[in-house]
């Protein structure tokens, strides 16, 4: 296993924000970086120095990381409770569903892309990003969100006002730590 890289060495990195693939050629090749290129735009670079992501996942070491794309039940994403970067956010956004008696499509969001997409194939386009328990040093939590709220937040809200009967899984990247051989 390499050298530990922790989140917080994350912040003294000088990436190219609106550059997003030489920063993930810069993290895989000269930080030895082993995660989905979404993963690293999404968490390693779009939220490094956001202090709210330093106070949550500063001491985690990016190399114990295993990712995996998998797909994880509706049900399960529906009973998250706290167990995220933000979890007001969630419900924040699940309750604008709330106002699609009012303000009709835009109440799942307004950009056609990703609205389309939810009517399609009852999912979002990209996947967000969980954590298990154990990468926080908490066993007990199974799944913690670290981005995604937003996507997140309207599947709560289109299941809880059965706006749109959504898909029974969505595919998630997960962070597990990885096995000592």
């Amino acid at each position: 296993m390499r050298d530990a890289l922790k989140f917080s060495d994350l912040k003294n990195i000088n990436f190219l924000r609106f550059e997003a693939e030489s920063s993930i050629k810069l993290l895989q090749n000269e930080y030895g970086i082993d995660a989905p290129k979404s993963v690293i735009e999404q968490f390693y670079i779009d939220h490094s120095d956001k202090f709210q992501f330093q106070k949550l996942y500063g001491a985690i070491d990016l190399n114990s990381i295993e990712w995996q794309l998998v797909e994880i039940p509706t049900s399960k994403m529906l009973n998250l409770g706290r167990s995220a970067t933000h979890p007001d956010f969630i419900l924040e956004v699940s309750e604008d569903a709330s106002h699609y008696n009012e303000v009709g499509d835009s109440a799942i969001d307004c950009r056609e892309d990703v609205l389309e997409h939810w009517k399609q194939y009852a999912t979002w386009i990209t996947p967000p990003i969980f954590i298990k328990g154990e990468v926080l040093g908490k066993p007990e939590i199974d799944l913690h969100l670290v981005e995604g709220h937003t996507r997140v937040g309207c599947l709560c809200g289109l299941t809880n006002y059965q706006i749109i009967e959504v898909a029974k899984v969505h595919k998630v990247y997960l962070g597990k730590l990885r096995s000592i051989n």
